[in-house]
């Protein structure tokens, strides 16, 4: 689960990194009562999941409270990058002297951790590895090793960075190494790192994902319940229905496999033999009518869908409940993509009977890439 930034900076106190004096605020007379507590100027920030707030106008500077009411009930009734803005976070202004970067993420290459430390903070890191790499450290971390502030004195060195900051940058990495383990965390990050006038290293932002099996390890974050802002509708009614679904972009076959192996196998097939995937959906078990129902009703909606494959397998599920869901879609929404159906296992003659009764396409008993051909033909004969 992605953490709001609010939350980030919430973990990384307990972890003993500072963070900026501020009050999370749902409301304009909640964000003037914000503004009584703390010192102007003040930095009123969109609450969101996602990335580029400050580009995208989502970070406002107010010096008074006229400016702050204002900004707030901006933030919170525009919304950001179409998804609205329930929370601003409202926090004392920074007298920066220096910005860093600070991250850990996993390697899914190495499967372990990368921790990677730049003397360049406040923009976007790839760019600091294409332009600066003389800036940039990187190291993967150890499960194994118990890392102390030496280790950390040292990689601060390897950036560039000497002198006074190196010490209060060095703790700092070292609580971050300790919030990423203790939290079962993907991803933790700073950026910027702030070094203010006084020499003092405070997270000015925080970025952080938790592993969902791991959210009881952490005070406070299993109470939380909230929709992933970043999800594209589709992905939302997909979850809520109780299937994986991912959509691919620029796709022109939609998929529903029996499970995320033979997903990946169809994706192949469909590739191999010239269209591209416009999704993965894993039904999973449990294919009920109602699922499956709902599972084609997403794939349906999927853009630039002209056929669909579901390649189904009855063994824990019932094709005769799958194909009742297939056939309730084709009754209610005369789809008019093309729909094929490579089915076999438990109650399969029950659920072929009711496909050949709507005359959808079935393969029986031959193979995926016959199902992908098959497909493909009745697509091409729809366009002509």
């Amino acid at each position: 689960m992605k953490l709001y930034e609010f939350e980030g900076k919430a973990l990384f106190r307990q972890m003993g990194i500072a963070t900026p004096e501020g009050r999370v605020a749902t409301t304009v007379t909640e964000a003037r009562a914000a503004g009584e507590e703390l010192t102007f100027p003040l930095v009123v920030k969109s609450q969101v999941l996602s990335g580029g707030r400050g580009k995208a106008g989502g970070i406002k500077f107010a010096e008074n409270m006229t400016e702050l009411e204002n900004y707030a009930k901006e933030l919170l009734s525009a919304g950001f990058s179409g998804n609205p803005v329930k929370q601003v976070l409202i926090e004392e202004k920074l007298a920066i002297a220096r910005e860093f970067y600070m991250g850990i993420t996993l390697d899914p290459q190495k499967s372990l951790p990368l921790l990677i430390v730049s003397s360049e903070g406040g923009v976007d890191i790839e760019k600091v590895s294409r332009e600066m790499p003389d800036r940039l450290a990187q190291e993967h971390l150890d499960p194994l090793k118990k890392y102390r502030l030496y280790h950390m004195i040292d990689i601060i060195k390897r950036t560039g960075i000497n002198g006074t900051p190196v010490l209060a940058l060095a703790k700092v990495l070292l609580s971050l190494v300790r919030c990423y383990t203790a939290c079962q965390a993907i991803t933790t990050e700073i950026n910027p790192l702030v070094l203010d006038e006084s020499g003092r290293a405070i997270a000015a932002d925080s970025k952080i994902e938790i592993d969902d099996a791991g959210l009881s390890r952490v005070k406070n974050m299993d109470t939380v319940k909230r929709e992933d802002e970043t999800l594209d509708p589709l992905e939302r009614e997909a979850r809520s229905a109780g299937v994986s679904y991912v959509g691919m972009g620029g796709g022109d076959i939609g998929l529903i496999a029996g499970g995320a192996g033979l997903g990946m196998a169809s994706m192949d097939m469909i590739a191999a033999h010239g269209k591209k995937p416009a999704n993965f959906l894993d039904l999973g078990g449990g294919a009920t009518e109602e699922k499956t129902a709902a599972a084609l009703r997403i794939v349906l909606k999927t853009p630039g869908v002209k056929g669909v494959l579901l390649n189904l397998f009855g063994g824990i599920n019932n094709c005769e409940q799958m194909a009742k869901g297939i056939v309730r879609v084709v009754d209610e929404e005369k789809p008019n993509q093309v729909i094929v159906v490579k089915m076999r296992g438990h109650s399969q003659d029950e659920g072929w009977a009711l496909l050949e009764e709507r005359k959808i396409p079935i393969i029986k008993l031959g193979t995926t890439s016959e199902a992908v051909i098959l497909l493909n033909e009745k697509v091409k004969e729809k366009e002509l």
